[in-house]
């Protein structure tokens, strides 16, 4: 677990890595740019300079040997043959929507992912529009980003999936061990949830577990809040498929029970990850393509022939395809 969550850190601490950096070579080279705009082409470097040139090419050298090495997986939509739409989601889960404008000033609540196959011709279409709307709703440790070779999958093969990271006021877990109004905020930021949600794991497991208790009676709620927009943008007589992570089986039962009960008639049926053996990340997504240095100290190297993801939305289709 310490392995798990010391890799989470290095993980971020690259994106920092890269900005002080950027931030140090540009500082260091910052005389020369000024006396370039004044067309003062010559100059002169004194020892310090040259030290910190130095230094900065080392840095630079180091950093993308790091880099490399456990750079993600390259894949895009153009890879699987399909369309990817990213949208932004305001309200609360009762009231979830997709903002109309990143700029129109209403609450940030979630980043809302569309994954679909490219058609081209009316029997394809035809033929996929048979198949139900393959919904999921990220948890703490791992966002939509780190299940999307997953996703792309089934949508290569002919399912629409929509997926959503959700930060309404209703999922707010980890900041109810924060103190301070800025330190409650950026724990449950969509830059640091994943990070803080790794870092309590590790610093005290005990409660973790009764974080992800939490989270676990809010599935319901999440994936009832996640089928009516997908009805808003689908229409009413969609029908609907769950994909779950790490779900207990009553919360999603409920959620089928009531899009199954009068007026609704929508949902098909729901896929558990983490029923198959072969998925060894349950929570984290498919970090041997998305998270290599975290895949790296779990024991997982880096996969580039989406053996895993493919193997899991091979189930996946195997289970809609019965529930029929």
């Amino acid at each position: 677990m310490f392995d798990c969550f010391l890799a989470q850190i290095l993980f971020s601490l690259l994106n920092l890595a890269l900005f002080v950096l950027s931030f140090l070579v540009f500082s260091t080279n910052f005389r020369a740019i000024l006396r370039l705009s004044a067309k003062l082409i010559v100059d002169t470097y004194n020892v310090v300079f040259v030290i910190f040139s130095i230094l900065n090419l080392i840095l630079v050298l180091g950093l993308a040997a790091i880099i490399i090495l456990v750079r993600p997986v390259k894949y895009s939509e153009k890879d699987f043959n399909i369309t990817k739409e990213q949208h932004t989601l305001t309200g609360n889960l009762s009231t979830l929507q997709v903002r109309d404008s990143f700029f129109s000033g209403e609450r940030f609540s979630g980043t809302l992912f569309i994954y679909e196959p490219v058609i081209k011709d009316e029997i394809t279409r035809s033929l996929y529009s048979e198949n139900p709307i393959l919904l999921f709703a990220s948890g703490l440790r791992g966002s939509v980003q780190n299940y999307e070779p997953y996703f792309m999958l089934l949508a290569q093969k002919g399912y629409t999936v929509m997926a959503a990271d959700l930060y309404v006021p209703e999922l707010k877990f980890l900041s109810k061990y924060s103190d301070g109004f800025i330190s409650k905020s950026l724990v449950e930021s969509q830059f640091l949830r994943r990070f803080m949600a790794l870092k309590e794991e590790r610093s005290n497991p005990k409660r973790f577990k009764q974080i992800l208790a939490e989270e676990q009676k809010s599935a319901t709620k999440k994936y009832s809040a996640l089928t009516h927009l997908a009805l808003e943008i689908f229409g009413d007589e969609a029908k609907v498929f769950y994909i779950v992570d790490g779900v207990d089986f009553d919360s999603i039962y409920a959620v089928i029970d009531e899009f199954n009960t009068e007026p609704f008639s929508n949902a098909k049926g729901f896929f558990s990850m983490n029923r198959v053996d072969e998925y060894t990340t349950s929570g984290y997504g498919f970090i041997e393509q998305t998270d290599v240095l975290l895949a790296h100290n779990m024991g997982i190297e880096r996969e580039n022939k989406f053996f895993i993801p493919r193997y899991v939305a091979n189930k996946t289709i195997k289970t809609i395809t019965e529930s029929r």
